[in-house]
């Protein structure tokens, strides 16, 4: 198995001058990263930080996020990658859970917090005795980073993934798609969504480069597409969301991007007419439709897309039955097993109880998908809660409501995910008022809306806030769900 930092190690002294990473006008060379956090690794070391002490990277897409990623599990703590883009209320949700002791920045901090800000830059620049001893790196079942994703109690869940599940899932990524030599990742999710594990880590690993795309460049069009012709990418991993905006530019195709030989899609589903226009669009390339959540380190299954697959289903699968390392349960509930399974939830025991179990001395992990069995493969047929997938994001409509339901105007609140062919495309929210409307609906909408970005990033914001005397009930006397959502179809 691969020794995740020994082989970056090793490109680094073999190819010191080759680039690892750049975004923008902004390049960084193997020798940089190494140098730069080994900087970074003696710094932490003098500041009698704990092993294992979580801590904060906080930033988008600068090359001293990841000097900061290797810097921390290099003197034996895991990271924490906070995007700039999250509500300052959310950031210091996420330093109280985690009971992290210290945040090194790539990026001015616009709010206040209560533990030492440190700048990356800063940390990078400052000469470093010696280099750092792999005895003291993170290793074996020591965490190496945590990813905080949505949860249902109106707190962020921390997603602990140890050395080992890390190096076996970029093992896996080595044994099963077509890497070749120096080829170009695609980095396009920011470091606080796990998808962009799936470009970071096996192109560090393997020596190649990572080309990031910012979300100033995502917002002007003439700008992305410039970049994306000019970066001579070959591995495309993106969220199927992404790829369909890409799809809007006519030009977007193989004559704009002639290197382009794999697309890894993960994070939501993948509708089949993406797959067939890429197919079209794309004719050297081939296409991967992977699954996994966050808990079992990004993805744990995939099944390349032909023209076959296409014409027999009118979904994707997302794993061939023969995958040992999924299964259901007589409640069509998938669970995963195997080496890549989190650790668990940080400092959250019943949380890690709950989804988390030994079966036959095998840790595995309940998903809360359903799936089903058809042909030989697994299909996603919805989730057993009421988390969705929204854009590539993970959401819990709990956490949401509770957000919004905490509002001063708000009496009760309920969200209702949108669906357009069979996919999320937004939220809507069935709001009742403490007083009735004495204003237009647009005021108290743009107010609630105001006031929710404190909170919540942009992409859990409902896109339409409806105004109800009551909330319509079933016959248990529950929220009628169910009728909300057939309103919202209308």
């Amino acid at each position: 198995m691969v020794s995740i930092l020994a082989a970056i190690e090793q490109t680094a002294c073999k190819y010191p001058e080759k680039t690892a990473y750049r975004v923008d006008d902004m390049a960084l060379t193997y020798h940089e990263l190494w140098h730069f956090s080994d900087s970074v690794a003696h710094s932490i070391s003098k500041l009698g930080l704990q092993r294992q002490q979580p801590i904060i990277v906080y930033g988008h897409m600068s090359p001293f996020q990841i000097v900061a990623f290797l810097g921390a599990v290099k003197a034996g703590h895991p990271y924490i990658p906070v995007d700039a883009s999250i509500p300052s209320e959310r950031l210091q949700t996420i330093i109280k859970a985690s009971e992290a002791e210290l945040l090194l920045s790539t990026e001015p901090l616009h709010t206040k917090v209560h533990i030492p800000v440190i700048s990356v830059d800063d940390l990078a620049a400052q000469p470093s005795s010696k280099p750092s001893l792999p005895s003291t790196w993170v290793r074996d079942e020591e965490i190496h980073y945590i990813i905080y994703t949505s949860g249902s109690t109106g707190k962020p869940k921390g997603v602990q993934i140890t050395a080992n599940n890390l190096a076996n899932f970029v093992t896996w990524m080595q044994e099963h798609f077509p890497f070749q030599e120096s080829s170009v990742f695609l980095n396009q999710a920011p470091y606080s969504f796990d998808l962009s594990v799936m470009d970071l880590y096996p192109a560090l690993v393997g020596g190649h480069r990572l080309h990031a795309i910012s979300q100033e460049q995502i917002a002007n069009p003439k700008v992305l597409f410039d970049s994306l012709a000019a970066s001579n990418t070959s591995i495309w991993t993106s969220t199927p969301s992404f790829a369909k905006m890409c799809l809007m530019n006519k030009e977007w195709n193989q004559e704009l991007m002639p290197a382009l030989t794999a697309f890894l899609f993960c994070g939501e589903v993948l509708p089949p007419s993406v797959a067939k226009e890429i197919m079209q669009r794309f004719p050297h390339a081939t296409i991967y439709n992977l699954y996994g959540p966050t808990e079992t380190t990004v993805a744990v299954s995939f099944v390349q897309v032909t023209e076959d697959l296409l014409a027999k289903f009118e979904q994707l699968p997302i794993a061939p039955l023969s995958n040992p390392n999924i299964s259901l349960l007589e409640d069509g509930e998938i669970v995963i097993s195997g080496p890549t399974v989190s650790a668990g939830y940080l400092n959250a025991p019943e949380l890690t109880a709950k989804a988390f179990q030994l079966q036959d001395g095998k840790r595995m992990y309940k998903t809360g998908d359903l799936g089903y069995e058809e042909d030989g493969y697994l299909f996603f047929s919805g989730r057993k809660d009421y988390q969705v997938k929204l854009h590539g994001y993970r959401l819990e409509i709990e956490e949401i409501e509770k957000q919004i339901g905490n509002l001063p105007p708000v009496s009760d609140c309920v969200v209702i995910p949108i669906a357009k062919d069979d996919e999320i495309v937004s939220l809507s929210s069935y709001i009742v008022l403490h007083e009735p409307l004495t204003d237009s609906a647009f005021k108290m909408t743009k107010q609630l809306k105001e006031s929710l970005s404190d909170y919540l990033p942009s992409y859990m914001i409902p896109k339409s806030f409806k105004y109800m005397e009551t909330l319509p009930l079933n016959p248990n006397g529950k929220v009628d769900r169910n009728r909300l959502a057939a309103w919202g179809t209308v």
